[in-house]
């Protein structure tokens, strides 16, 4: 059940007090002459006070209405449309029925049938008039719930920025819980193929293993990290694969020092060096040639394509999420060329300002 509108009440009595006061003062000072009292008396002054009541009251509800018509803080422009267009309608309405109410068309008075009455009271109503009470009703609408809105407006933005915030950060979240399991699931599978050709390796393996998880423990939480530190952790990663698939697999990794500035996202690069090595063939006959270079603001890993089929695993899920989270981030997008013979990925370098 709706409560009484009795604060509206209230503020619609105090504003049509002070507009009428207003208008006592500006005629107290055109009529000198005029005593103060009688001018309070006029009966003006109490269709002033009604003008006044029935419109601050019309103007708030219009202002609740346009308002939940246009929840948006991007239909700000609309809004404005649509309750000045409707204020000028109201304010005509009201002005009309309170002078009608005034000049006595609802009271039957003498010989006078309704619609006698009506047709007096028309041709006393001027249009200028009515337009100059609506330019003055605009005016101070303008000053009360102009302001409104722009303050509605504000908060409505700040409250999407937040949402708009906090689901960035939940799929962030949710992208990054992605990395451990599939990181360490195509680790072992690398051990397990280790142990069987050779276990003296896969104890190396095991212990070198320790030491990029840690890295992944330590990284795995921040959004970005410098190009340096991941390059540093990729090369740990790349001489395991040397040790596994030894001339199986030609690393061409040449990034010097004044190259290496800049922010890529955790574990991306080796990300991509895991689906390289997951879905291509490895052997002696035919070596898999990996290149991984800087061009302008993109890191690119490059590599001969050489298919295989990979059974019950998820196809691209390290690739997708890397776009995913580089989707939340940046502007710039991740670049993947496929030919009969290549295929290629660039990462967006961002600058370390930026990050």
């Amino acid at each position: 059940m709706k409560r009484f509108p009795i604060k509206s009440i209230i503020q619609a009595i105090l504003a049509s007090v002070v507009v009428s006061t207003y208008f006592v003062v500006v005629a107290k000072l055109d009529h000198k002459d005029i005593p103060l009292l009688s001018i309070i008396l006029h009966p003006n002054m109490a269709r002033g006070l009604l003008y006044g009541f029935i419109l601050f009251l019309g103007h708030g509800y219009l202002s609740k209405w346009v308002t939940k018509k246009y929840p948006s803080s991007k239909a700000f422009k609309k809004k404005m449309i649509a309750f000045y267009s409707l204020s000028f309608i109201l304010t005509i309405l009201v002005f009309f029925l309170v002078n009608a109410f005034f000049s006595g068309l609802f009271i039957p008075t003498g010989s006078k049938d309704f619609l006698q009455r009506f047709n007096h009271f028309i041709n006393q109503q001027r249009v200028a008039y009515y337009f100059q009470l609506a330019i003055i009703s605009w005016f101070i609408s303008m000053l009360f719930f102009g302001f409104y809105f722009y303050k509605r407006f504000k908060d409505y933005q700040i409250k999407e920025s937040e949402q708009e915030k906090q689901q960035i950060t939940a799929q962030f979240e949710s992208l990054k819980n992605q990395l451990d399991p599939h990181f360490l699931f195509n680790s072992l599978n690398v051990l397990n193929g280790l142990i069987e050709e050779d276990p003296k390796k896969a104890s190396l393996f095991t212990t070198d293993l320790s030491r990029i998880y840690r890295y992944v423990l330590e990284h795995k939480d921040k959004s970005l990290v410098s190009l340096q530190e991941e390059l540093t952790f990729s090369k740990a990663y790349l001489n395991l694969l040397n040790l596994r698939f030894e001339a199986g697999i030609q690393i061409d990794l040449h990034i010097h020092q004044d190259e290496s500035s800049g922010c890529i996202l955790p574990l991306s690069l080796q990300l991509l060096i895991e689906n390289v090595v997951k879905h291509n063939i490895i052997s002696l006959k035919s070596p898999l040639m990996l290149k991984i270079y800087r061009k302008n603001d993109y890191l690119y890993v490059e590599n001969n394509l050489q298919k295989k089929k990979v059974f019950n695993s998820t196809p691209g899920i390290g690739l997708k999420n890397i776009q995913e989270r580089y989707a939340l981030l940046s502007d710039q997008p991740v670049y993947i060329q496929e030919s009969v013979d290549l295929f290629s990925v660039g990462l967006p370098i961002i600058a370390e300002t930026v990050a």
